[in-house]
């Protein structure tokens, strides 16, 4: 006998909310801070536009090009033309709304359910939201007492299961640090399953992971046009990995994911790689005044190869009264002091000259002022990172800089 229909719930009563699985409704949107300021230094923004030659090359073939008609399905021109300019063939170059998209696929196409993916903390936030949105389990390691990645303790934890694939950022965003080729290499030789590097500041960066893509097949490297070669507003990123391993990735990307404007500004600024490397050697000249200037003025600095500086308030100096004088002077940095391990830090941008000299007098006059010293110190409120235990799904703000 047929049972009867359940009765349905009023429609007034029905929340859509309750749809999305539980544990991406404990998530927090990502979000950021948009209102007007005069220096923004809180996403990792390079402090140059594009040449305006550069852009004007773009304008006359978008006008010329029928509006009509859809992009190719993968961009397969732009694909050869990333590849020959990094020494890898265009088989193995996958293109990408930015490359958080990309990765997002690719975690999306190589994690089982249920199963863990193994990272580290303090790192870019939307790791975890990754993991989470594939059914995954984040399993990302706390960092050591002077914040370096614990690559020792990956390698201790990738030989109890190597079939776990790993996010890694490096060059790292918050902290700056770049891993060296030999502590990656040993993570490759251990794994049995992707290699996930993130390498989105590598213009900045002296370490080339490149030679390793040869070697380890089950590396993947994910880079982005939205940094050094001021191309944010476009969102194109790419991953260099092995031909077969992309060739089974289209399979599952959306097509078109690339618009032709897009596309033809990307060609454009790779036609201009000249311009774009004189203006990274600026911003790294550049880098080391700011952390000069930071480390005058009593302020902890950490290693960076990156367009920015980890730096953490010296003792009794209120975070909150350094976030808030600086934005008084219309200066955003980003207060990253929830991540694990960093109280007392902000992250801020190598900007140019002019900001290098507000930043400074900004600092210099709030650190003058009596209402800036906290009551207790910041070492007080931070907790060791080496009694973090191992991330595992705790919600928390996504903060970060998108690729």
């Amino acid at each position: 006998m047929m049972q009867p229909a359940a009765k349905c719930e009023p429609a007034m009563s029905f929340d859509p909310a309750n749809c999305v699985r539980p544990e991406l409704r404990q998530l927090q949107a990502y979000e950021l801070d948009r209102s007007p300021c005069r220096f923004k230094l809180d996403q990792n923004e390079m402090p140059f536009d594009l040449p305006r030659p550069v852009k004007q090359r773009i304008l006359a073939p978008l006008a010329a090009r029928s509006w009509g008609t859809y992009p190719d399905f993968n961009s397969d021109h732009l694909r050869h033309v990333i590849g020959d300019s990094q020494g890898w063939p265009g088989e193995g170059v996958l293109l990408g709304n930015g490359s958080g998209e990309l990765l997002a696929l690719t975690v999306e196409a190589v994690t089982r359910v249920g199963q863990e993916v193994l990272g580290t903390v303090p790192s870019f936030s939307l790791y975890k939201l990754l993991a989470l949105r594939t059914h995954a389990q984040p399993r990302f390691l706390p960092p050591r007492a002077d914040l370096t990645m614990p690559m020792a303790e990956l390698e201790r934890e990738i030989e109890l299961e190597p079939t776990r694939p790993l996010i890694l950022c490096s060059p790292n965003n918050p902290t700056g640090e770049a891993v060296s080729v030999e502590a990656l290499e040993r993570l490759l030789e251990r794994m049995a399953a992707p290699l996930l590097l993130d390498n989105a500041y590598d213009e900045f960066c002296d370490v080339d992971y490149r030679p390793l893509l040869a070697r380890h097949r089950h590396l993947m490297i994910f880079r982005t046009l939205s940094k050094a070669w001021t191309m944010a507003a476009w969102r194109v990123g790419y991953v260099l990995a092995d031909p077969a391993l992309v060739t089974e990735l289209i399979k599952v990307k959306l097509p078109y994911n690339l618009n032709f404007a897009s596309e033809l500004a990307a060609e454009s600024a790779l036609a201009a790689s000249a311009a774009v490397q004189r203006r990274v050697r600026v911003v790294i000249g550049r880098r080391a005044q700011w952390q000069s200037m930071l480390e005058d003025l009593g302020f902890e600095t950490f290693p960076s190869q990156t367009n920015f500086i980890l730096a953490r308030c010296p003792d009794r100096v209120s975070l909150d009264a350094v976030l808030e004088g600086l934005e008084a002077a219309s200066i955003r940095v980003r207060d990253v002091s929830s991540y694990p391990g960093l109280a007392g830090c902000f992250r801020i941008s190598v900007g140019n000259g002019v900001a290098l000299r507000a930043t400074r007098g900004a600092l210099t006059e709030m650190l003058s002022s009596p209402s800036t010293f906290a009551a207790s110190t910041v070492a007080a409120s931070t907790v060791a990172p080496s009694t973090v235990a191992p991330s595992t799904v705790a919600p928390s703000t996504l903060v970060g800089a998108a690729r």
